[in-house]
C-alpha cells in the first residue's frame, strides 16, 4: 500500500511521540520513511530579539548584530540535525530504512509539500499538538494547511503522548 512516508519533524519533546508513531507505522508497512524538518523564515519574534530599536541606532553594534544573527541560525540548523537525527536512530533501532532531509527557507507546508513531490512520497505521516493558539485557530495549522493542499495521503497523528 504506501512504500514512501513523508515524516515531518520539528524536533519537540512529544513529538517523539508522533515520529515514533510513523516509525511503527512504516515497519508495519515495510515502507521507506523520508524524515523532514523545515526551518521557515524567522519569525518577527526572533528577529526582534536579535534586533532591539535601540541595537539598531547603533553603529558599533553592527557586527555584534550580525554575529547574533549567524548564531540564530546556527542554532536552528542545530535544532534540525537533531530531530533528525533522532527520527534516524528511530528508524535504525526497528530496522526501517530512512533518509533525512533538511529544507530552509520555506514555509513548514511548502517545504512540506515540496519534498513529498521530490522524494515520491505515497503518504504524509504529520503530527499535530492539538493545540493551534490563536494564530493556528485563525489561519489554520500546519497540519491542517497539510490536508487541504496536499495531493498525497495524509494521516494526522495527535502528539500528546506521555509528559
Amino acid at each position: 500500500m504506501y512504500k514512501n512516508i513523508l515524516l515531518p519533524t520539528d524536533g519537540l519533546g512529544k513529538c517523539a511521540y508522533g515520529t515514533c508513531h510513523g516509525i511503527l507505522l512504516a515497519k508495519e508497512l515495510n515502507a521507506k520513511i523520508i524524515a523532514v524538518h523545515v526551518t521557515g523564515k524567522l519569525s518577527a519574534r526572533e528577529i526582534l530579539e536579535v534586533y532591539s530599536v535601540e541595537s539598531l541606532s547603533a553603529r558599533s553594534d553592527a557586527k555584534r548584530l550580525q554575529d547574533d544573527m549567524v548564531h540564530l541560525e546556527e542554532s536552528r540548523k542545530e535544532l534540525a540535525t537533531k530531530a533528525l537525527e533522532v527520527a534516524e536512530k528511530m528508524c535504525a533501532e526497528v530496522g526501517v530504512p530512512c533518509e533525512t532531509v533538511q529544507v530552509t527557507e520555506k514555509s513548514p507546508v511548502d517545504g512540506i509539500l515540496k519534498v513529498a513531490k521530490e522524494k515520491g512520497c505515497d503518504l504524509i505521516f504529520i503530527s499535530t499538538h492539538g493545540n493551534p493558539g490563536a494564530m493556528g485557530s485563525l489561519f489554520g495549522t500546519v497540519a491542517t494547511k497539510i490536508m487541504s493542499q496536499s495531493r498525497y495521503a495524509v494521516l494526522t497523528h495527535y502528539c500528546g503522548g506521555p509528559s
